[in-house]
């Protein structure tokens, strides 16, 4: 059960045999999520949540009834990071059906305490998230309503194809519109007129809880869109130094 918690840390590895044991032996739970469901919420702590199914939003709730989006997590994305060390910020929740496994909070303090190579590997998706975040924050002072819209739909996409949850420009996407109003910073109004655009444009649609992607290039540009603002911090010495064995596991 936890081969998919060292698959998503060798992102930001490369694990050692050492590290891969010590996973193994951790425990985890198992909890399906609905939609709209929150899965945590602000001052709960890091137990080192995986979705492993589905899809997820980071949000923080205004005192006017509002929120703001500021990420969207895909399977394979540990979404509780920011809770290492303090309590969370902000609340995660379920945009559809999803399942989330997760270790305890005592196996979360200890792996911090006594595993230094784990601490660096954690603290390398952190830093992989915190560039997601300045990426989004990038886009939304300073693109366009379209080039905001395209270069998030880019994303949603790129990251589910490569997970293999892509098939002929498709994918799951279950939002509405004010979801996507609340991720870019726009009202409903001028979201609903953004994606008409782009779908008579031939570029991409978001309908039933799919996203259609319909040009990818023209997408991509208009967006903006560049996969290595999105890719995981590596220690590329460590990569380079990994015995031959070590670097081919999975």
């Amino acid at each position: 059960m936890n081969r998919l918690l060292i698959a998503s840390l060798n992102r930001f590895g490369p694990l050692g045999d050492a590290d891969r044991d010590y996973l193994l032996m951790c425990s985890q739970t198992i909890t399906p999520f609905e939609a709209g469901q929150r899965i945590f919420g602000a001052g709960e702590r890091s137990r080192l949540r995986l979705l492993a199914r589905g899809l997820a939003v980071k949000q923080r709730l205004l005192a006017d009834g509002g929120r703001q989006i500021f990420g969207i997590a895909v399977p394979g994305d540990l979404i509780d990071l920011c809770a290492l060390f303090v309590g969370a910020d902000h609340e995660v929740v379920a945009l559809g059906a999803c399942e989330v496994r997760a270790m305890s909070a005592r196996e979360v303090r200890s792996m911090v305490r006594d595993q230094p190579s784990l601490l660096a590997v954690l603290c390398r998706a952190v830093l992989t998230e915190a560039q997601t975040q300045r990426h989004w924050m990038v886009g939304l002072g300073r693109r366009t309503a379209p080039a905001r819209t395209a270069n998030l739909l880019c994303e949603i996409y790129w990251r589910q194809n490569t997970l293999q949850l892509a098939q002929d420009g498709r994918c799951a996407f279950p939002v509405v519109q004010s979801d996507i109003a609340d991720a870019l910073g726009l009202s409903l109004v001028h979201t609903h007129r953004v994606l008409r655009t782009l779908r008579e444009e031939g570029l991409a649609m978001v309908r039933h809880g799919v996203l259609e992607i319909q040009d990818w290039d023209r997408l991509a540009a208009l967006g903006a869109f560049h996969p290595d603002d999105l890719r995981p911090h590596q220690d590329l010495a460590d990569r380079l130094a990994a015995p031959r064995s070590t670097r081919a596991r999975v």
